[in-house]
């Protein structure tokens, strides 16, 4: 079979935020390729240059869907304003990452289903969850997934007091806004904190929703780099795998870390910080086909943190991607 990753360039003088968030896209796009030939798929990165129209974009979506070797298609986003509305002309039965919504195959994009997965099994005593950037395209993934397994997250996008995550146990964060939660937002008492944010910045390294200082605050962490990425991929794997291989394909998991409750962390001034302490050696296992990755995109559970992470950006509708 055959996967079709399609990505935009920036111009050189396209504003330094547009050039940022298709840098983020080609970095994503790059990931998904090598995913994919590991996976043993072909796959075809179609890089379209500046100024491209909409014309020379909707004939690379139809020569996609008019192609039966061309099993799935996913067009990096975000693509140009005057691109975007064409994205609908992709057949959806080749929609492998939920962009057409409700016509997709699919409930959520892979983000926000690997986000979901990851958070599934800290949620079992239905704590209270947070979902920042939940307008964007990742965030209502995420928040549409919590609602259809019986939770009630508390939603904040631009605009809202983001100090209100102090009210949840388990934070997920999809906005792309560097270092936008801090001090003022996480607590020890968050069993697990969610930072799907990726922002490249001009020295080469990349930032997150959450400020590096706040890493050993809560109990368990997304890194960025080294969070959600490979459980993206390992999603999109999963898929392609349940739809040409084996649709009973053994589903990854992620068995969870050691947390405390905040009844736990309360209930002793001295049982507490050797509780957290066990809480902080034991970190999260992630189980299933994401094992056979190759070792730059596994996830890494390494100290307090868990699993990989993919690259995203703001959008303009919300503080989420």
């Amino acid at each position: 079979m055959k996967v079709t990753v399609i990505r935009f360039t920036p111009a050189d003088n396209d504003p330094p935020d547009w050039r940022i968030r298709l840098e983020a896209s080609r970095i994503s796009a790059e990931q998904k390729i090598k995913s994919f030939e590991h996976l043993g798929s072909q796959a075809d990165h179609v890089v379209l240059p500046p100024g491209v129209g909409r014309g020379d974009f909707r004939r690379v979506l139809e020569s996609c869907n008019a192609d039966a070797a061309t099993r799935a298609v996913i067009v990096q986003f975000p693509p140009p304003s005057h691109l975007a509305p064409l994205v609908d002309h992709m057949d959806p039965a080749k929609d492998i990452d939920a962009l057409l919504k409700d016509r997709s195959p699919y409930r959520a994009c892979a983000t926000a289903e690997g986000i979901y997965r990851v958070a599934e099994p800290y949620v079992q005593d239905a704590p209270a969850i947070a979902v920042v950037g939940s307008r964007g395209f990742v965030g209502q993934g995420v928040v549409g997934l919590l609602r259809e397994n019986g939770h009630d997250p508390i939603t904040l996008d631009a605009g809202d007091d983001l100090r209100h995550v102090r009210d949840a146990d388990i934070v997920i964060s999809v906005t792309g806004n560097p270092g936008i939660l801090g001090p003022d937002h996480l607590r020890p008492h968050h069993r697990l904190v969610i930072d799907s944010g990726f922002v490249p910045q001009q020295d080469g390294t990349v930032q997150g929703d959450v400020r590096r200082e706040m890493y050993d605050v809560p109990q368990h962490l997304t890194p960025v780099p080294g969070g959600i990425g490979p459980v993206e991929m390992a999603t999109l794997m999963e898929r392609v795998i349940r739809q040409e291989v084996d649709p009973k394909v053994v589903p990854w998991k992620v068995d969870p870390g050691l947390y405390l409750t905040r009844e736990q962390l309360a209930s002793s001034t001295h049982a507490a910080p050797s509780l957290a302490e066990a809480a902080r050696m034991r970190a999260p296992q992630i189980t299933g086909p994401a094992a056979g990755f190759p070792a730059a995109q596994q996830p890494s559970a390494a100290g307090p943190h868990l699993p990989a992470q993919r690259p995203q950006s703001p959008r303009p509708d919300g503080l989420g991607r």
